[in-house]
C-alpha cells in the first residue's frame, strides 16, 4: 500500500514538470518540493526522477529509513546513495556532474568511501547503490536485493576490522584490517556487517 502510494506521488511529481518552488517550512509538501527542485538542478529526467523514486520508496519501505535527500536515505548506523536509473555509480545529487572527465575518475568521485566508515556497493568495482555505516558494535543489515556479487571497502581508521555475518548471525568473514579495498565479492552468505 504505501509503496503504491509513493509510486502515485513520483508520478505526480514528475508529470509536474518538477518546477514547485521551495518554501522555507516543514510540511511533506515542502520536502517533496525541495526533492523536485533536487533533481531539476541535477538534470534528471522525468523517467529517472520517477524510477529513481520508485527505488527510494522500495528501500525506505524494507528499512524504515527516512529520505534525507532525492536520492539519499538515512539508515540505522548509516545511509544508502541510490543510483540513478540510466547511470553506473552512486553519486550525491547536490554534487556538479562533469560528463568530460574521464570515466575512472569519474567512478572514484561518484563511489567514493568516507573515513571511518564501511561501505558495500550492490554491483563489483564499486557499482551500483551504496551503502556506508560506521556505528561500532552493532550487526547492522544489508540492503534488501543484495543477493549477489557487490564490493566493498573498509575505510575505517587505521588497524578496525570490520566483521561480515550470515542469517543465523554466524561470523561468514573478517575484512583485514582498514584502510582496504575495494575489493569484489559476493553478499549472497552475508546478512548483516558490523562495521568495527
Amino acid at each position: 500500500m504505501r509503496t503504491s502510494h509513493r509510486a502515485a506521488l513520483a508520478a505526480a511529481v514528475a508529470f509536474a514538470g518538477l518546477s514547485a518552488a521551495i518554501v522555507p517550512t516543514n510540511s511533506a509538501a515542502d520536502t517533496r518540493s525541495a526533492f523536485a527542485d533536487q533533481a531539476v538542478r541535477a538534470g534528471l529526467t522525468a523517467a529517472q526522477t520517477a524510477g529513481l523514486q520508485q527505488r527510494v520508496a522500495a528501500y525506505l519501505d524494507a528499512t524504515g529509513g527516512h529520505r534525507i535527500a532525492l536520492n539519499k536515505i538515512a539508515v540505522k548506523g548509516g545511509t544508502i546513495l541510490v543510483t540513478v536509473p540510466g547511470e553506473t555509480y552512486a553519486r550525491e545529487l547536490n554534487g556538479v556532474l562533469d560528463r568530460s572527465a574521464p570515466a575512472s575518475a569519474l567512478a572514484a568521485f561518484w563511489a567514493d568511501c568516507p573515513y571511518l566508515y564501511f561501505c558495500g556497493w550492490k554491483g563489483a568495482n564499486r557499482t551500483g547503490d551504496q551503502w556506508n555505516i560506521s556505528k561500532c558494535g552493532v550487526q547492522q543489515e544489508i540492503p534488501d536485493g543484495w543477493n549477489s556479487g557487490g564490493s566493498w571497502q573498509n575505510n575505517q581508521s587505521s588497524g578496525t576490522r570490520a566483521r561480515m555475518y550470515g542469517k543465523s548471525r554466524n561470523l561468514v568473514y573478517t575484512t583485514p584490517p582498514a584502510p582496504y579495498g575495494p575489493v569484489n565479492g559476493d553478499w549472497a552468505p552475508v546478512w548483516y556487517v558490523q562495521a568495527c
